[in-house]
C-alpha cells in the first residue's frame, strides 16, 4: 500500500503531460487526490507494514503529517474545478507538478532513513518551483528563482548535516532511523551537535524560519492561492517533520536541551520578524505569508519547549494546515476576481461577493488564533508550556507578537472587506465549489476547537511519545 500511494500520483503525473484536455487533467487530479485520501483514511484503522526493505514506514508521526498533506491536496484539487472555469492558462505543467509533489511529499512522511528523507525533501523543492511561476509574469519568475536559490542553499546545508550525522553514527553503520535511535549511546556527541546545527539551518530554510524567510513573501505573494496552500500547509510541514526526526535523535542522545534552546531562539525570532513586517504590508497574500512565518515559529517553539508544547505543536500542524486552506484559497479567490491582491485595488468585497467577504473575516480570526478556532487551543498549549517551564518573558513575547500580528492582518483584511467597492474583473457572482472547499476547512477548524476526536488525541499522543514527550 505504501509504495502504491506513492507511485499512483507519479504515474498519473506523467500521463497528464500527454496531449489530453485540460478538464481531463483536473478531473484526474481530483480522482488521484480522492484515492490517496481514502487510502490514508484506511491507515487510521489498520497501519500498513514496513515496505521497501524498511525504508518506507508509517509511524504515528508519519500518519499525522500524511493525513494533513492528503487533505490539502484533496481540497486544492476540488478547488481547481471552480478556479479553472475562469482561468485560460494551460494547466499541463501545473497539474503534473502537483501530482509529482504529492508523490514526493508522501515519501517524506514515510521515510525511515535520514538520507532518503533528505532526497524526498529536495525533490519537493524541484516540483514546487514551477507552481510559483504559473502566471509567467516577471515578478512570479523572480519569486521562483529566489525560492530556488535560498532553498537550494538550505538543502545543501541539510545535506552537509546528513553527512555529519553519518560521521557521528559511524559505529552504527546505518542512517535508518531505528538503528540511529537504538544506537544513540554510540553516537559522537560533538559531530552530532555540528550535524544538528546544519540540519536546523538547512531545513529551516524550507520551513521559512527567520532569518531564512525572505523567499516566503515573494513566493506566496506571486503564486496562485492553491500553490500557497500547498507550500504553507504542506511543504513547510515536510521540513518541520525533518526537524522532528532530528528531535527524536537529540532526545535519545541527551541533546534535547541543546537542540531545544536553538529551536526556541529561531522560533521567537520568527514571531518577532513576522510582527514587525506584517504591519506595513499592503498585499493580502504577502501578509498571509508573514502569518505563515509566525505559525512556523510557533511550531518550532512548541517542539523546543517540550512536554505539553510538543503535543501543542503536533496539534498545530493540523490547525495550521486548515487555517492556510481558508486563508490562501480565499486570498486566491479574491485575487482572481479582482485581478490583484493589493489593498489599493480591492475594496468592499463583502458588497459584491458577500460569501467571499465573510470567508475573509473567518480567515482573519482563524489564522490569528481567535476562539473558538482550534488554532487558539494549540497556541495556548505552547504558551502554557513556556509558562510551566517558568519562561515568563518568552510567554509574554509570544503573546505580544501574536497581538501585533493580529492588528497587522486585521488592518489589511478589514480594508479588503469593507469600504467603497472597487470594480472586479470577473462577473459579480460567487463560485459555489470554491466557497464550499473553504467553508469545509473553516468548519473543521471550529469543530477541532470545540471537540477533539479520541482517535486523533491518541495518534498525537503516540507521535509525541516518539519524540520523547509525555503530555
Amino acid at each position: 500500500m505504501l509504495i502504491l500511494i506513492t507511485l499512483i500520483p507519479f504515474l498519473c503525473g506523467l500521463s497528464v503531460l500527454l496531449p489530453v484536455t485540460r478538464m481531463f487533467r483536473i478531473r484526474l487530479f481530483v480522482i488521484v487526490s480522492f484515492v490517496h485520501s481514502i487510502s490514508v483514511a484506511s491507515f487510521w484503522c489498520s497501519r500498513p507494514t514496513p515496505e521497501f526493505q524498511g525504508y518506507l514506514v508509517l509511524d504515528a508521526l508519519g500518519l499525522l503529517f500524511l493525513s494533513v498533506i492528503s487533505f490539502l491536496f484533496l481540497s486544492v484539487s476540488v478547488f481547481m474545478l471552480g478556479y479553472f472555469k475562469h482561468e485560460k492558462r494551460n494547466s499541463r505543467t501545473f497539474t503534473a507538478c502537483l501530482m509529482f509533489l504529492l508523490c514526493t511529499m508522501t515519501v517524506v512522511t514515510l521515510s525511515n532513513h535520514m538520507g532518503l528523507l533528505w532526497v524526498a525533501v529536495e525533490a519537493t523543492t524541484l516540483f514546487s518551483a514551477p507552481l510559483i511561476s504559473f502566471h509567467r509574469t516577471r515578478e512570479s519568475l523572480e519569486a521562483t528563482w529566489k525560492y530556488l536559490l535560498i532553498c537550494s542553499v538550505g538543502i545543501a546545508l541539510a545535506l552537509m548535516g546528513t553527512f555529519f550525522l553519518a560521521i557521528a553514527a559511524h559505529q552504527v553503520d546505518s542512517l535508518m532511523l531505528p538503528a540511529v535511535l537504538s544506537g544513540a549511546s554510540a553516537l559522537s556527541v560533538n559531530w552530532l551537535k555540528i550535524s544538528v546545527i546544519f540540519l536546523l539551518v538547512g531545513y529551516g530554510c524550507k520551513l521559512g524560519l527567520a532569518p531564512m524567510h525572505s523567499w516566503k513573501p515573494e513566493a506566496y505573494g506571486r503564486s496562485t492561492g492553491m500553490t500557497s496552500v500547498l507550500m504553507a500547509g504542506g511543504l513547510t510541514q515536510c521540513a518541520f517533520l525533518a526537524l522532528v526526526r532530528v528531535s527524536q535523535i537529540c532526545f535519545k542522545t541527551g541533546l534535547g536541551q541543546f537542540y531545544g534552546s536553538i529551536l526556541i531562539l529561531t522560533g521567537i525570532l520568527s514571531l518577532i520578524v513576522a510582527a514587525v513586517f506584517v504591519l506595513g504590508e499592503k498585499n493580502l497574500k504577502r501578509s498571509f505569508a508573514y502569518s505563515s512565518i509566525e505559525h512556523m515559529g510557533i511550531l518550532v517553539l512548541g517542539l523546543g519547549l517540550g512536554g505539553v508544547g510538543i503535543f501543542g505543536a503536533l496539534f498545530h500542524v493540523i490547525n495550521n494546515a486548515l487555517a492556510k486552506v481558508v486563508m490562501f484559497l480565499t486570498a486566491g479567490s479574491v485575487a482572481q476576481k479582482y485581478g490583484s491582491a493589493n489593498s489599493s485595488d480591492v475594496r468592499g468585497v463583502i458588497h459584491l461577493y458577500p460569501v467571499t467577504g465573510i470567508l475573509l473575516i473567518i480567515a482573519l480570526f482563524g489564522g490569528t488564533g481567535m476562539f473558538p478556532f482550534a488554532t487558539f487551543h494549540s497556541e495556548l498549549m505552547i504558551i502554557n508550556a513556556a509558562v510551566m517551564s517558568k519562561r515568563y518573558l518568552l510567554a509574554g513575547t509570544i503573546v505580544l507578537s501574536l497581538g501585533i500580528i493580529f492588528i497587522g492582518l486585521a488592518k489589511i483584511v478589514l480594508g479588503f472587506v469593507y469600504g467603497r467597492s472597487t470594480e472586479p474583473v470577473l462577473p459579480k457572482r460567487e463560485n459555489a465549489i470554491m466557497n464550499a472547499v473553504i467553508a469545509l476547512a473553516a468548519a473543521l477548524l471550529v469543530v477541532l476547537g470545540i471537540w477533539m476526536p479520541a482517535p486523533l488525541t491518541r495518534v498525537i499522543s503516540d507521535a509525541a511519545a516518539l519524540i520523547g514527550s509525555t503530555p
